[in-house]
């Protein structure tokens, strides 16, 4: 079974998704739901991160950490509106841990 990333747009967070994960993990894949840092359950963090740090850049990292943290190298990167660009920068950074994406 597949591992799925599924990654919110902008100023929503990893609860946007609950109705697709659990259908998802009903089919037997895991299913994971992160929130951005500075959005959705993450977003106090806006407030003790500079502006200039808090932008696509760390987004693309929060993923790309969680993948390696988890040691995940089959993920299937979904990505919502503005979490389209965040997960292309994910599968040029960590290119070895992506199975695919949309």
């Amino acid at each position: 079974m597949a591992t799925f990333v599924l990654v919110h747009g902008a100023w929503h967070g990893g609860w946007c998704w609950w109705k697709a994960a659990p259908l998802l993990r009903q089919a037997g894949h895991m299913a994971l739901t992160p929130s951005l840092t500075g959005l959705g359950e993450r977003g106090h963090l806006a407030f003790l991160i500079p502006p200039a740090v808090l932008n696509l850049d760390l987004h693309v990292r929060d993923i790309a950490q969680l993948l390696e943290s988890e040691d995940i190298r089959d993920a299937v990167l979904v990505g919502h509106a503005y979490a389209g660009m965040v997960i292309t920068g994910v599968a040029e950074l960590v290119p070895e841990r992506i199975a695919g994406f949309c």
